[in-house]
């Protein structure tokens, strides 16, 4: 058989065995799972009740004080209870024991409790002031329309504070470069345990008896990443079109667009990372010691993790700009400067030409160590012994 076809032939015999497995199947279900709840669960244990307020009044109190505020509320289905009493002091006993919500004396004071709403004390202010207004309009003689034309082209309010659509940026672009972590450490571990079981198990030595070393890492690296690739992209869908329907979200406009990088940077990463796996996997014999292998990749992902984090306190840092353009810290770091804006085309390019160069340089390097450790047993074999035996 052809390379190509040895490559296609491992690649699906990978994804029919671990999208069989039942391991497989329930963390897609309740990765799944999990993402719908974060969608959804917030919206329904959030109460819909429209406020209600009880309004105490001494005094010359407007008799549609209610309708007043109830017009003025911001929410729909408000209501208001404007409840009098005898005098000042029995309506600042019920203000403090929280038996109202607001006091007003003469419709010329008003008066806050401990608890008072201060959107409700806004909202009558402006309803007494308002009342104050029309009724010395009316005692100087002017018209219902003189007085509409007094407010015409009254002052209007803008504010200067940044957007807070950065903030939104940066959240949703480090969230993405969390779940390429976890979904570069769970897929490459998958490589490394399978490496290691078939040679344990001896599986691997039949193996290569009609594939040769290169091919077989290719097609394991190709059949998990399309694998990891689709459940990945299952678990976007899922949550963009729950977020998309449930009108309560207002995702960034970035989402879609942050969502494509995300898939470009895992495709990259993990190809990058899935060989390097592979090679930690091909150099020991023992379950036990698969994780020490593979400690410095996971050490590499740490620290492009934590200076990716680093940009969650605002700005551009020169590490982050630095290790966004170095492989193999690229996959974590560039996403987030991508998302935010602050990453240029040049540094975008420059950094995927060189994370491509190094996927080629892994891929030859550690196919060859690959093929010398792979057929290696009794305990675990150096990387440089295993690159001086390594095919030429």
């Amino acid at each position: 058989m052809s390379p190509y076809a040895n490559v296609r032939l491992v690649a699906v015999r990978e994804v029919r065995e671990r999208a069989t497995s039942r391991s497989f199947q329930v963390s897609t279900a309740v990765t799944v799972l999990l993402v719908l709840a974060v969608v959804f669960l917030p919206a329904i244990f959030a109460s819909d009740d429209a406020p209600s307020y009880t309004i105490g009044a001494v005094g010359t109190a407007p008799a549609d004080l209610d309708q007043l505020v109830i017009q003025d509320a911001p929410e729909p289905g408000t209501e208001v209870v404007v409840e009098v009493f005898a005098d000042r002091e029995e309506l600042e006993l019920a203000l403090q024991n929280n038996e109202i919500d607001l006091g007003v004396v003469d419709a010329t004071l008003v008066l806050t409790g401990p608890d008072s709403d201060s959107e409700l004390v806004t909202i009558t202010a402006g309803s007494l002031q308002a009342v104050a207004i029309e009724a010395r309009a009316l005692d100087l003689g002017l018209t219902a329309e003189q007085l509409s034309q007094i407010f015409v082209g009254g002052v209007s309010i803008e504010s200067i504070e940044e957007d807070n659509d950065d903030d939104e940026r940066t959240g949703l672009a480090f969230f993405g470069t969390i779940l390429l972590f976890v979904s570069i450490v769970t897929y490459g571990q998958w490589i490394l345990i399978g490496v290691v079981e078939e040679k344990t198990s001896r599986v691997v030595e039949v193996i290569l008896g009609a594939v040769k070393p290169r091919d077989l890492l290719a097609g394991k690296v190709i059949g998990i990443g399309a694998l990891g690739l689709a459940q990945l992209l299952l678990i976007a869908l899922v949550g963009l079109f729950a977020a998309a329907g449930f009108s309560e979200l207002d995702l960034p406009p970035i989402t879609a667009s942050l969502a494509m990088i995300i898939i470009g940077w895992f495709v990259l990463g993990f190809a990058f990372f899935a060989a390097g796996y592979a090679v930690a996997g091909s150099l020991v014999s023992r379950q036990e010691d698969a994780q020490n292998a593979s400690f410095p990749l996971t050490m590499v992902m740490l620290v492009a993790y934590f200076v990716a984090a680093s940009a969650l306190g605002g700005g551009d840092n020169p590490v982050l700009r630095a290790l966004s353009i170095i492989p193999p810290f690229s996959p974590l770091t560039m996403p987030i400067r991508q998302a935010t804006g602050v990453a240029t085309t040049v540094e975008v390019v420059v950094s995927v030409t060189l994370m491509v160069l190094a996927i080629i340089g892994i891929l030859r390097v550690g196919g060859r160590v690959y093929a010398a450790g792979l057929l290696r047993s009794g305990g675990r074999t150096k990387l440089r012994h295993a690159l001086r035996n390594a095919e030429s």
